[in-house]
């Protein structure tokens, strides 16, 4: 929108339609580039004395003022901010590059997926799962030109940091446990492993169930009139994802999109045979976890000693839910490792897509080619809204000045 500064006539003017690149950047990253511009923080020094790190700044901020790309942030950036001392440095560091567009949290991403399976099984063809990332996986429209400001929120009351933290050790203290105890000893290729991990999950889900409702039950025989109830049992007496998954795909396979009522018959056989097929195994976030998880197992039987760290969980589930609606992600060498162990055959095509400091080069070379992929008509748009300031760095609008 324009507006004469004498007599305020306003008149509106279309922009450029927009195809940003969605990138996704790890913690690591994200604590990285946080380091180079906070002088005391820990490791501030070397990170500033490596000439990457103050280039890979430079090219996502030039390229996220050209509009060229969205680096969404996430549960996870949130989940071990929270952690560290420096939250609030971190916060302000993944929230600038994000612009404050997040991706949906996982459970969300984990209904959709399943909830397409189940829908397609009841209409009696296969699934068709969209991956478009401006179709409902983020928390508003990537393509849209930003406004000089943003708006975000403060840290999630309902996220205890001492929460966060014995979660984690609980996962590792498992994964642990199936490294020295399961996967070091039991002899089996990868495709055991691998169907193994992605058949077992609708079982997973089916403890959730039980789990949930026995929990709720003990919370709720427990609780005695005139005393304040703990955070901890009130949540126990709330719907779990398990429950809230299964209650979405009974209604699924109740009610067709058509309009209507399927009849109770049909309906237990609908069920029946989606959980005998075990299509839940089809999700593409558990296919994805699943050949991750196969490939540690294989290390495990072939005698490496020391078990996965605690960071490694949580690459794998961001990795699991968000490949697939990114662009491109910039992730820890052990995250990208375990899919390059994945054989040929098995490996998704996506993880070409899987950036590393083991091949930084390449992403800044990536991130390039995206700033010199910038057209005439872009880089007048950008120069009428933003200003030139904006198009300093960027070579060919040097010369268009």
């Amino acid at each position: 929108m324009r507006r004469c500064r004498d007599c305020w006539h306003k008149q509106d003017y279309q922009l450029p339609k927009l195809r940003k690149k969605i990138i996704y950047l790890d913690q690591f990253v994200i604590s990285n580039l946080m380091k180079l511009k906070n002088p005391v923080t820990k490791g501030h020094a070397s990170v500033a004395a490596d000439p990457f790190w103050r280039e890979l700044h430079d090219l996502l901020f030039l390229l996220r003022q050209l509009q060229m790309i969205c680096c969404p942030d996430s549960g996870s950036h949130e989940e071990e901010s929270l952690t560290s001392p420096f939250n609030a440095e971190l916060k302000k560091t993944y929230e600038a590059l994000s612009g404050g567009i997040t991706f949906k949290a996982f459970d969300s991403i984990k209904s959709e997926q399943i909830g397409e399976l189940a829908l397609a099984w009841s209409e009696g063809r296969e699934p068709a799962f969209d991956f478009d990332p401006t179709r409902g996986i983020l928390s508003s429209d990537p393509n849209g030109w930003n406004e000089r400001f943003y708006i975000v929120v403060g840290d999630n009351p309902f996220i205890s940091e001492a929460r966060l933290r014995q979660v984690r050790a609980e996962l590792h203290a498992n994964i642990a446990r199936l490294f020295r105890d399961v996967w070091g000893k039991e002899k089996r290729n990868f495709e055991s492993w691998y169907d193994l991990e992605r058949f077992g999950y609708q079982g997973h889900l089916g403890n959730a169930l039980v789990r949930s409702r026995k929990e709720r039950l003990e919370a709720m025989l427990a609780y005695r009139p005139g005393t304040e109830i703990s955070l901890k049992d009130l949540e126990k007496t709330l719907s779990s994802f398990a429950e809230n998954l299964l209650a979405s795909m009974q209604h699924i396979m109740r009610f067709p999109r058509d309009g209507g009522e399927r009849s109770r018959e049909e309906i237990s056989r609908l069920e029946t045979e989606f959980g005998k097929a075990n299509r839940v195994a089809e999700a593409p976030f558990v296919r994805l976890q699943s050949l991750m998880f196969a490939a540690i197992a294989m290390r495990a039987a072939q005698g490496q000693k020391e078990p996965p760290n605690e960071g490694t969980t949580t690459d794998i589930d961001t990795v699991a839910h968000l490949l697939p609606y990114c662009d491109a992600m910039f992730m820890d060498n052990g995250c990208r490792s375990l899919l390059l162990d994945v054989p040929t055959a098995l490996r998704p095509p996506e993880t070409a897509k899987v950036f590393s400091l083991n091949v930084k080069t390449q992403f800044l070379d990536y991130l390039r080619s995206i700033r010199d992929g910038i057209s005439a008509k872009h880089i007048q748009a950008i120069r009428e809204v933003y200003g030139d300031d904006h198009l300093e760095g960027v070579p060919s609008a040097q010369d268009t000045r």
